[in-house]
């Protein structure tokens, strides 16, 4: 399913996860509830976004007016697109990886041999294609995030993405959980119609973060039921 049929369904598929149990954190300017839909906002403008904060509808709403972007990579193979960016008013800074949009993207999400990662985590193994896009660009990523992090120790800090992006969105912020403990209390996690990623021992470890961590999903889209657990792939708890 594309991000526009994510965005187009998001009211229903955020009222199914609302029926859960679910605390919500305060968000700076942001109703409680509203997240998820400002979080797609973010994810799609992925798709679109130029070198400035001005895309068509995504860049404008209430909730992402006045976002700066303070880093965006096009890495061709492995592919990976993505950018990260802050926002003084709601007093965040979101990391977003793109999802699916070219063939290239396509033969990355192929890619179903799992690989075992991260190091710290006996056991764990994550899809290589997913990995290895990730890697592509983990570099100047994480050491983006370290220096607004730094720069601005009081915001919180969202991994988010649509399909694949969503994908790379978990395993980014792994990894920058285990070069910076202290981001933990600082750490939000929204995906949006997100493939399996891992086998169990990694989905496991996710949910033992105890940060908070959503999956949207349509209950019609394919994407989130791939790679199958057949072989060897899980999703962790949160839906």
């Amino acid at each position: 399913m594309t991000i526009q049929h994510v965005f187009a369904l998001l009211a229903v598929c955020v009222g199914a996860v609302s029926a859960l149990t679910i605390t919500y954190m305060p968000w700076p300017r942001i109703k409680p509830g509203a997240e998820f839909k400002t979080f797609a906002h973010y994810a799609r403008a992925s798709y679109v976004l130029g070198d400035k904060w001005d895309c068509v509808p995504n860049c404008l709403m209430p909730e992402t007016i006045g976002t700066v972007v303070d880093y965006k990579w096009h890495h061709s193979s492995p592919a990976s697109v993505g950018y990260i960016a802050h926002n003084d008013y709601t007093r965040i800074i979101v990391v977003v990886f793109r999802g699916s949009a070219d063939a290239e993207d396509w033969i990355q999400d192929s890619e179903f041999s799992l690989e075992p990662w991260p190091g710290h985590i006996a056991g764990s193994m994550v899809h290589h294609g997913f990995l290895s896009a990730y890697q592509s660009v983990a570099g100047n990523v994480t050491a983006t995030i370290a220096r607004l992090i730094a720069q601005y120790p009081s915001y919180k800090v969202v991994f988010a993405g649509h399909s694949l992006g969503g994908a790379e969105s978990v395993i980014c912020a792994v990894d920058m959980l285990q070069r910076h403990p202290q981001l933990r209390t600082r750490t939000y996690i929204y995906t949006y119609g997100m493939p399996r990623v891992g086998n169990d021992v990694w989905a496991d470890s996710i949910d033992a973060l105890g940060i908070p961590t959503y999956r949207v999903v349509y209950e019609n889209d394919l994407v989130p039921h791939i790679p199958f657990q057949w072989l060897g792939y899980m999703h962790f708890a949160q839906e």
